[in-house]
């Protein structure tokens, strides 16, 4: 998608035939000695041109737009849900407010619009595409994730959460473990995939298997469905979505949970209590991030690199999806 073109002070001043200062003065509403038709005929021009003042070059002496932008994948993962009310509650004890997008909202017009006339004085982006990044004019942070060749990231310490539930079920006695993985085109899908071979790998006689999923219920239940019928006991989920959908693929198998086999997942929300059994999870520290990337936008030049994970610990949730292996 090309970025929409910004119109400058110079682009009305042309289409109404005079200088650019007399624009600029015109438009800030300063007492200019000047006809009232030309007056007019420069409002007439930046309505038309749909030029918009940048607040950002306006403001650099006083005071900040008072927004942030937050962007998420999407509104249905309940996950996300978390990382918008920890930075919300950061952004508000600063006096500011926080505008939320999803997928590739932020690249639409009014998005651009937003970031280049100085109306949020910074960007966190846990989703949508990180190509254009370097060439907003304000800071910006990528949350939950981190992209290659993008040097400002704060992630959560995914390779840690994975080995809990992992570790969870080793003390249980499951020796035969899967892992209901997330898409390859996500790094934290990686990391987490990486912290389930890391701690699988630590115990002798312990083996694991990696499945296919894609952060979904649909593909968590379809996941399940490879190892029905095996040695595998145990179940760790990549987040929660997909072990909400591990559950229910079990249950079509005719497989009790937690008689005949556990399942974990990474992350936690409130639905975990709700399901049939309740869900097992390794709570994970999403108000944190929220809150820890505000803070960072807030403090850090629009220039610093930025490789940060959150140092709040994990915190493992033992619901009755869980047991001990027959």
């Amino acid at each position: 998608m090309s970025r929409p073109q910004r119109v400058t002070l110079a682009d009305v001043a042309r289409a109404a035939g005079v200088d650019v200062s007399l624009v600029s003065r015109v438009l800030r509403g300063h007492d200019v000695k000047v006809l009232d038709e030309t007056k007019q005929r420069i409002h007439d021009q930046a309505r038309e041109l749909g030029y918009r003042p940048n607040a950002i070059a306006r403001s650099l002496r006083s005071a900040k737009a008072g927004a942030f932008g937050l962007v998420i994948p999407n509104f249905s993962n309940p996950v996300y849900a978390q990382i918008i009310e920890g930075a919300e509650a950061a952004a508000a004890r600063r006096g500011s407010v926080v505008m939320t997008s999803s997928g590739e909202g932020w690249e639409r017009r009014a998005w651009y619009e937003a970031l280049d006339s100085g109306r949020v004085d910074g960007l966190l982006v846990a989703g949508g595409s990180a190509v254009e990044l370097e060439s907003l004019r304000v800071p910006y942070l990528l949350v939950n994730r981190s992209v290659p060749g993008v040097h400002r990231h704060l992630v959560l310490d995914d390779e840690g959460a994975a080995a809990v539930a992992v570790r969870h079920l080793l003390d249980l006695g499951h020796r035969h473990i899967a892992f209901v993985g997330g898409p390859s085109d996500a790094d934290t899908a990686s990391r987490r995939a990486a912290g389930f071979r890391a701690e699988v790998d630590s115990v002798d006689g312990v083996s694991g298997v990696e499945l296919r999923g894609d952060y979904t219920a649909a593909g968590g239940r379809a996941a399940v469905a490879q190892v029905v019928d095996t040695a595998v006991t145990g179940v760790v989920a990549a987040n929660l979505p997909s072990g909400i959908g591990a559950l229910e693929g079990l249950r079509d198998a005719g497989v009790d949970v937690p008689r005949d086999a556990s399942v974990v997942a990474v992350h936690d929300a409130e639905i975990a209590e709700y399901v049939v059994p309740r869900l097992t999870t390794v709570r994970m520290p999403l108000r944190r991030l929220g809150a820890r990337g505000i803070e960072l936008l807030t403090t850090l030049s629009p220039t610093d690199e930025v490789a940060e994970v959150v140092d709040a610990p994990t915190e493992l949730v033992v619901r009755d999806s869980t047991g001990p292996v027959r």
